[in-house]
């Protein structure tokens, strides 16, 4: 790499994208980039009207339900990003891709700040079970910090 880093985890996807010759979906990269400046609503408004089966690829389908949980997630509809996180967590916990791992860490962040520490636990803890993703060691960190958080650690 002649210039920049990969310090952060969207500097890697970055890079793991630019490597493998496969291009972001655009409706999915827009999504990406408006939820990533803080336009959360425009993102999902953009993405409303779509299911996962409207993408081709797997890895499309499950960057969609983590994208559109991850939105849900950001606007406080926390019924609704749970739903969607578990469809991505379904899809693609035995994928290489960091989405359905992200997925079980956020749903036992949303369960911690409801109080509820023994379900945030489970969630926590099948996010650490997930093997070989992206992003592991980042997030297997923020994982086990959750469970600690919980156990009062």
């Amino acid at each position: 790499m002649a210039r920049g880093s990969t310090d952060t985890e969207a500097d890697k996807q970055a890079q793991k994208e630019a490597a493998s010759n496969r291009w972001p979906d655009k409706l999915l990269l827009q999504a990406r980039l408006l939820n990533d400046g803080g336009y959360h609503r425009e993102a999902l408004k953009l993405l409303h009207g779509k299911t996962a089966s409207d993408f081709k690829s797997i890895e499309d389908q499950l960057e969609f339900s983590y994208r559109v949980g991850r939105l849900y997630d950001d606007i406080g509809a926390d019924n609704e990003a749970i739903e969607f996180y578990k469809q991505a967590i379904e899809m693609g916990e035995s994928r290489k891709e960091y989405y359905a791992a992200r997925a079980a860490l956020q749903i036992g962040f949303i369960l911690e700040l409801k109080g509820d520490k023994t379900n945030a636990i489970t969630w926590f803890q099948r996010c650490l079970d997930m093997k070989d993703h992206d992003f592991k060691n980042s997030l297997d960190q923020k994982a086990k910090a959750g469970i600690a958080r919980c156990k009062g650690e």
